[in-house]
């Protein structure tokens, strides 16, 4: 039976970000499986405030201010904010879907979907604390924010699930126990099929006998671009690193530069898939994860990742009691090293093939929708 979802984001696109992206997937799932979306977020700045995109989500933005270069959206309740959730009830909506704990969006989706009585799940993308990195007062600030805004959502009495079974299972540090996963997808086909074409090796000078390691990720602390660097200085000739992102680290990385690693900057979908499917290897030593969307693109091409145990690690690389690819003690660099090593001796064509085939049939975005029906089958049934 069709279904008429609220989806409530606190950032939403043209907002690039991993539950943005997310959220806009889920959302083409499920129009084109029949059901109704729209997806309520926070406004921003030379986008309409209502708007039906050509995927059929109807997207509805509420009054905010942006802080932190509109990275945290502060809700601006009023007559406004009260005038547009009214016409989001008008649409006949059954279903509420609140992503993340600590905005204020989603204490608002929540309201709403006690407001209209509607079964409510909350979907969290983390598994480890919120910080900026410098463990000083301002992730102590931080870590108190989530512990207050965690207990505000759990008052509300959503249905809790993770993005990941690492992010399910972070919930318990607030006292919130759920099985539940929404997981995090892609349409393999389609991101391959995407590709570029641009030959990295030849536009870097990346002899073909060497092993091309791929990272993809934000260059901050958090995501351990340096300790790769470390890798593969210490991996030396025969490997070369490509870092495809940017941030905070580009300087400081780009002066003390191995001469086997090369930063290309932040790369379209094209280009990012053009890069992946001429790695041997993806190398990610990042502190947390909800779950991963490089380890998902970098399956999609049957590419080995080397990885801590994050979130999305285990279901993009483990089939039963294999693994396809490493999944790492820990992020060291000394670590990191030994696994491109080992995955760089021992892949085949074959486990690539598996991998690729894991990730388009596990993985998908059907699957993903599948997941949600099982959330709000439990919420439903309270």
């Amino acid at each position: 039976m069709p279904r008429t979802y609220a989806i409530f984001s606190a950032q939403y696109l043209p907002h690039v970000g991993g539950v943005e992206t997310f959220t806009a997937n889920l959302a083409r799932q499920l129009v084109s499986g029949g059901d109704g979306v729209c997806v309520v977020t926070s406004a921003c700045e030379g986008v309409p405030e209502v708007e039906t995109q050509a995927d059929g989500v109807r997207v509805v933005r509420l009054p905010s201010l942006r802080l932190m270069g509109g990275r945290l959206p502060l809700s601006r309740h009023g007559a406004r904010e009260r005038s547009l959730l009214s016409a989001v009830s008008g649409l006949g909506v059954d279903r509420v879907l609140v992503n993340t704990r600590f905005y204020g969006t989603s204490v608002t989706g929540l309201r709403f979907a006690r407001w209209l009585g509607l079964p409510a799940v909350l979907l969290d993308h983390g598994s480890a604390w919120l910080t900026f990195g410098r463990g000083d007062a301002l992730d102590a600030a931080a870590r108190a924010w989530e512990r207050r805004m965690t207990a505000r959502v759990v008052s509300l009495g959503a249905t809790f699930a993770g993005i990941s079974e690492k992010s399910a299972a972070w919930l318990s540090t607030f006292g919130i126990t759920t099985s539940l996963v929404i997981p995090n997808a892609i349409d393999a086909a389609s991101f391959r099929g995407e590709s570029s074409g641009r030959d990295f090796r030849a536009e870097l000078g990346i002899p073909g006998e060497a092993t091309l390691v791929a990272f993809v990720g934000r260059l901050a602390p958090e995501k351990g671009p340096e300790r790769l660097l470390r890798a593969v200085r210490e991996l030396g000739e025969g490997y070369v690193a490509v870092l495809a992102g940017d941030g905070a680290l580009r300087d400081r990385l780009a002066r003390d530069l191995p001469a086997n690693a090369h930063l290309v900057g932040n790369l379209g979908h094209p280009d990012l898939s053009a890069l992946l499917s001429q790695a041997d290897a993806f190398c990610l030593p990042t502190r947390s994860e909800g779950f991963c969307t490089s380890l998902l693109e970098a399956g999609a091409w049957g590419v080995p990742c080397v990885v801590p145990d994050v979130g999305g690690a285990r279901e993009v690389l483990c089939q039963g009691h294999d693994t396809l690819g490493c999944i790492t003690p820990d992020r060291e660099h000394a670590t990191m090293a030994e696994g491109v090593r080992r995955v760089a001796a021992s892949w085949t064509p074959a486990r690539s093939r598996e991998l690729r085939a894991h990730v388009g049939r596990d993985l998908s975005w059907a699957q993903a929708a599948r997941a949600l029906e099982r959330a709000f089958a439990q919420a439903e049934r309270g």
